[in-house]
């Protein structure tokens, strides 16, 4: 039964009515098939990978776009005590280690193109016009338009990162060429700047609209020759970065800067050291990648010879708010180009993902680190 436009069915799902005879990209109604192997799926994940991952994967194969309003709700709202203890204790610390574990073998590829080779015009529907930052954004007062909020936040690492003409700069994972692109509006310089991505559809988008040397390469398994930049950075890059891959990717960077070299980080980490239940949920969305605790990231950067310059903190709640509103006013183009599961996989990220830092499982850092010359 199709419901009329606004009417909402228990289940949280709405059903756009199409008038006779017109054109329509609505799936065929569910089979009998998928009505009954969905349930069984959430109680099967449910009992596997604890409650969280199975009631957002159920959500996510929905047969037809989930409804935002109800999303959202369901997703953030507070919930009693006791089914959040359960949710950030299931599954048991010992199964989610083994779990995660087994998760790091997987190739970074796969886990990076399952996420961003989707459709480079599917994430133009929800990320900002100018830049295409698919990070935090600097949202100073809460009322700013997500392209001032970006703007804001290029400023930002702009200053920390204190880019001069001529300088070799390179990007781990470049996404869009976002801050490519303010980099060589402050410094005219295309030349030096160099960006590593393993998404193709960006490798592509750089080729055809920005002309910067992007190149296809893991950025945590490439060599780097000695002293072969005086800046690197990364934005939204480091959370793939496995906790074991750390320290061996922070010795080769030290070694590829400069003596009074720069190391700029943007990304967000884990608060605590355990891995948390929110780890497991994660795979859902970033399959293969598992974030380190600031605390762990501290003591890595100091062994592997780095100072720390600088280090701020910031809230990603805002924009991942302005995505999800963003996307939602899209979803018509948005099924159009990815279909419905990718839509409702988005839209459930969004709000998972807030839930994540207002809970305080992690948070925005952003970081200068300095390769201190011989004579400091």
């Amino acid at each position: 039964m199709t419901l009329p436009i606004g009417v909402e069915p228990e289940n949280g799902l709405v059903e756009a009515a199409v008038p006779p005879g017109a054109p329509s990209n609505e799936l065929p109604p569910p089979t009998l098939r998928a009505s009954l192997l969905r349930p069984l799926a959430l109680a099967a994940e449910s009992v596997a990978y604890g409650p969280q991952f199975g009631y957002l994967n159920y959500l996510i194969r929905s047969p037809v776009a989930l409804d935002p309003e109800t999303t959202w709700r369901d997703i953030t709202r507070q919930r009693p005590a006791w089914t959040m203890w359960l949710a950030d204790q299931y599954p048991p610390s010992f199964l989610r280690g083994l779990l995660l574990t087994l998760k790091q073998r997987q190739d970074h590829l796969f886990g990076i193109s399952a996420h961003y080779d989707v459709s480079n015009e599917f994430y133009k529907l929800f990320l900002d016009r100018r830049f295409m930052f698919y990070s935090c954004a600097g949202f100073h007062t809460g009322r700013e338009t997500i392209e001032v909020a970006q703007q804001q936040k290029a400023d930002f690492i702009l200053k920390l990162l204190d880019p001069q003409p001529g300088e070799r700069i390179l990007e781990l994972g470049c996404g869009w060429g976002a801050m490519l692109k303010r980099i060589f509006e402050a410094t005219g310089d295309k030349e030096h700047l160099t960006g590593y991505t393993l998404s193709r559809e960006q490798v592509a988008y750089n080729d055809q609209h920005n002309g910067f040397r992007v190149e296809f390469k893991d950025f945590i398994t490439a060599d780097y020759a000695d002293a072969a930049f005086d800046k690197i950075y990364s934005i939204g890059a480091w959370e793939h970065v496995r906790p074991r891959e750390v320290p061996l990717l922070l010795a080769k960077l030290h070694r590829a800067l400069v003596p009074g070299g720069r190391l700029v980080q943007h990304f967000f980490c884990r608060l605590r050291e355990p891995f948390p239940a929110a780890a497991v949920v994660s795979q859902l969305f970033f399959p293969g990648s598992i974030n380190s605790s600031f605390r762990y990231h501290l003591r890595a950067h100091e062994a592997a010879g780095f100072r720390v310059r600088h280090v701020s903190v910031h809230d990603y709640r805002p924009t991942l708010r302005t995505w999800f509103d963003n996307l939602v006013r899209n979803r018509d183009r948005a099924i159009e180009l990815v279909g419905v599961k990718t839509y409702n996989r988005y839209l459930v990220f969004f709000p998972a993902s807030w839930h994540y830092f207002d809970r305080m499982t992690g948070f925005v850092v952003r970081l200068v680190l300095e390769k201190p010359s011989p004579i400091q």
